[in-house]
This record gives C-alpha cells, sequence and structure tokens, in this order.
C-alpha cells in the first residue's frame, strides 16, 4: 500500500514536493486555496482540493486521520498561516506533522506548538551545495531530522584496498556506512549492510549516516 500524504499549500516547494512524492508511488492530495495553482497539479497527484488550509471545518472534513503524513507547506507565503496550519493539523488528529520553516523563529514556534519534523529547504540546499563544492565526491547529502544526517560519497583513492574493518569508520569519528554501490551499476544494486572485511574498490560509493557534527569530520576525510 502506497504512503497516502497531505500537503497544504501549492506554492513552488509544495507543488515540486508533491510531484516528487507521487512520482515515486505515494498517494498526495493537495490542499490550496488557489485554483490555478491546484490546476497545475491536477494531472500529476491522486487528488486536489480547493480550500483554507487555515480553517478547521475544512481540514476536519479530510479526516486526518487516514493520511500517514500531513505536510504544513505554507512557509513562504505567511508565517501566520503556516503557524495556524501546522497547530490545526495537530489539533485535529493529523498523525504526524511535517512542516516548512522558512527562519529560526518559525522553527522555534512550530517546535514549541509539537510540531514531529521541520525541515528548511532554502538553508538544506544552501548546506548540501556547499558541501558538494568544498567536497566534489559527494554525491548527495540529506537531513534525516535534526541533528542527524546521511550522505552518499565517492570512495576517495586512498580507502582503495581497504575493508571498512580497517578503515575503522564508526570508532574514530562515529559514522557507520550503511550501503556501498558498485561502479557503473546503477541505482538499482545498493548493497545495505556491506561486509567489514570486504576490500574497498576504486569507484565505489558508500553511503554514511551520523550525527551532523561527526559527519562533517567524515566529509572532511573524503576531500
Amino acid at each position: 500500500m502506497s504512503e497516502k500524504i497531505l500537503i497544504v499549500g501549492a506554492g513552488q516547494f509544495g507543488r515540486s514536493l508533491a510531484l516528487e512524492l507521487a512520482r515515486r508511488g505515494a498517494d498526495v492530495t493537495v490542499l490550496d486555496s488557489d485554483e490555478d495553482r491546484l490546476a497545475d497539479l491536477q494531472d500529476g497527484v491522486s487528488r486536489t482540493i480547493i480550500g483554507d488550509g487555515t480553517d478547521p471545518r475544512v481540514l476536519e472534513s479530510l479526516d486526518l486521520t487516514t493520511f500517514t503524513l500531513s505536510i504544513d507547506a505554507i512557509g513562504e507565503e505567511s508565517l501566520q498561516a503556516s503557524i495556524l496550519c501546522a497547530a490545526l493539523l495537530g489539533q485535529l488528529g493529523a498523525r504526524h506533522v511535517v512542516a516548512r520553516v522558512v527562519s529560526d523563529l518559525h522553527a522555534r514556534i512550530l517546535s514549541s506548538l509539537g510540531v514531529g519534523q521541520l525541515v528548511h529547504p532554502e538553508r538544506d540546499m544552501a548546506k548540501n551545495l556547499a558541501e558538494r563544492i568544498m567536497a566534489p565526491g559527494v554525491r548527495s547529502l540529506l537531513e534525516l531530522e535534526e541533528g542527524v544526517r546521511l550522505a552518499e560519497v565517492e570512495v576517495p583513492e586512498i580507502w582503495v584496498g581497504k575493508t571498512l574493518q580497517e578503515l575503522g569508520l564508526r570508532q574514530r569519528i562515529g559514522v557507520t556506512i550503511v550501503a556501498l554501490r558498485r561502479p557503473g551499476s546503477g541505482s538499482g544494486s545498493l548493497q545495505p549492510s556491506p561486509p567489514p572485511d570486504v576490500p574497498i574498490g576504486r569507484g565505489e560509493v558508500v553511503v554514511a549516516i551520523g550525527s551532523s557534527e561527526n559527519m562533517d569530520r567524515f566529509l572532511k576525510e573524503v576531500r
């Protein structure tokens, strides 16, 4: 069964997120008061609904408990509307709420309301780009939650021929290699939990997870 996701707000961020989630197989419903915005999404998502995401009657009519995830994507348009939407989602029974934030103040307010997960796309994009500029071997860098990051990194030449056990990344740096991809294998043959005693080959890619502080140390090592 696919994930059933509600997105409130069809601005640039909400639209892009909705289409990407739908492309990945999610059952996506988008709520927005702007009919023209929703018209652009009708062929790309499961359902579009015209309505005010800050109106409790509108949100109640959606039966929020049926959604695996409810996303407040209003962020860039109105801080007040975003805060009200997030608060209502929580009060009306949404199972898990994710909210886009546009400032530290916005994040603090939503955290005080008990919002389960906050995303700061502009800041995260800037961080990701900076890391990729400073460390060209970094293919992707994601913040899974506050203080935890996942990185996909090309193996540096100095690692070639060594095993994960010999590198001792968990002991030295505090990051864990959770998967490995062989060169030329495409996206479909990611090997989870790679064996610690098999030498690493040239051109391979590792997927590492760790705290933000430890990930910074890890990325310095692979530059």
